[in-house]
């Protein structure tokens, strides 16, 4: 097994294993249950130690269900797009996650402020939007190189996130719509740009 496969693989350990902890603290919380690290673990299958490896304290793992399940799954998308060519994969997949900004503007301004203030260095943003796009360049043949494929991920993950509605609404003036418009305007500009260059 070669070392980039080991660590993909790795990293798709350590994003499942959030999810379940996270998925148990969601449980709890419906049942009404305080959250303990103890009942997080237990209802998640996994030791105490092992859900110390990702948060430091139920307060990190309530900041991050605020959103994170909820928000559209990586692996999904990667499925949805995958027969797509590369401009409308990388617009449908902008489109989820800004749509899903729009009906959640607030609450995603208080989960970034809440990521950007902790000092939990446990505590991180979620990983769907760069999984997302990674997943479609492995399922798909496209003229562009490794590299290429991995900054134009960076770049669309840039673009379809509250970090880039909080330039174009709060600082830019825009609404919803013109927001909307200017981040596809982008993206697809990005995509053309390298694709031609390709």
């Amino acid at each position: 097994m070669n070392k980039e496969h080991f660590l993909s693989g790795r990293k798709q350990q350590k994003l499942n294993t959030r999810t379940k902890i996270l998925r148990a603290a969601n449980k709890l919380s419906k049942q009404k249950r305080p959250l303990s690290m103890e009942d997080i673990a237990s209802e998640a299958g996994i030791s105490r130690a092992t859900i110390y490896r990702y948060y430091s304290n139920t307060d990190s793992i309530a900041t991050e269900l605020i959103l994170q399940l909820n928000v559209p799954n990586g692996e999904t998308l990667t499925e949805k797009f995958k027969d797509k060519g590369l401009l409308d994969a990388l617009l449908g997949i902008q489109e989820t996650y800004l749509d899903f900004i729009f009906k959640n503007e607030n609450p995603s301004k208080k989960f970034l402020g809440a990521i950007l203030s902790s000092s939990d260095p446990k505590l991180e943003r979620g990983q769907n939007r760069i999984t997302a796009i990674r997943n479609f360049f492995a399922a798909n043949d496209t003229a562009l190189t490794k590299q290429e494929q991995e900054k134009l991920a960076t770049i669309a993950v840039l673009l379809m996130g509250i970090e880039a509605l909080l330039v174009t609404k709060d600082v830019c003036g825009l609404d919803h719509e013109q927001s909307g418009e200017t981040l596809r305007w982008g993206l697809e500009m990005v995509v053309k740009g390298c694709v031609k260059r390709g």
